[in-house]
């Protein structure tokens, strides 16, 4: 008699790398719904990326009004200004949430909740507070980046860098425009609406900075 063996078909791993990402998102929003911090969230991105577009915004204007015409030179500023938004965003607001937080956490103590020392409770909180301070860190940073392009494409010899300034300016008005929409979709208004009420504030900002260096 004669042994058959079947090869069974590999099983796919019961953990792949989609269900765990998907996993780690579905456990940031349980932490977002259990601390009530998701609108927290969105006004530290929204705000943060607005006041990184709006700095870039000057940074650019600046250079042109100072006759910088080295590329590297307005991308060194640039970034600089981003890396110390985003430390300053970081550090700022890990300190005030952490110090927040405890506070709360101290207050449902007094009132006698029994939930307060749950230890699912208090890591969503630790996680929370990192988590705003991240966002709030990265939302001007990365709000700054798309004015960085035209600089690189003057590097390159693709643009010359007069057009690369009014092209660093088109994108950081289409940054606060994106910023405006997203405010807008929060607050249930119009997307177009609330987007050109940011670009409008970024075009008085350059307007402004062009008169007072002319």
């Amino acid at each position: 008699m004669s042994n058959s063996h079947v090869d069974e078909p590999d099983q796919p791993p019961a953990d792949d790398l989609g269900d765990r990402i998907e996993d780690a998102f579905d456990k940031i929003d349980d932490y977002l719904k259990m601390t009530r911090s998701k609108g927290l969230i969105r006004r530290y991105f929204a705000m943060n990326a607005f006041d990184g577009a709006m700095t870039s915004l000057g940074v650019v204007i600046g250079s042109y009004i100072a006759g910088i015409e080295n590329p590297r030179s307005v991308m060194e500023v640039l970034i600089l200004g981003g890396v110390a938004m985003m430390i300053s965003g970081f550090m700022g607001t890990y300190m005030v949430e952490s110090a927040e937080r405890r506070r709360s956490l101290n207050e449902l103590r007094e009132r006698g909740e029994p939930r307060v020392d749950d230890p699912e409770l208090l890591r969503a909180t630790r996680f929370v507070t990192v988590f705003a301070a991240v966002v709030d860190g990265s939302a001007p940073f990365l709000a700054s980046l798309p004015s960085l392009l035209p600089f690189v494409l003057v590097i390159y010899g693709f643009v010359e860098i007069h057009f690369a300034f009014a092209l660093a300016v088109a994108m950081m008005l289409a940054t606060l425009f994106m910023v405006g929409a997203f405010l807008g979709r929060i607050s249930d208004t119009n997307l177009v609406y609330s987007g050109l009420k940011m670009v409008v504030a970024g075009a008085i900002v350059a307007m402004i900075a062009l008169i007072l260096g002319q």
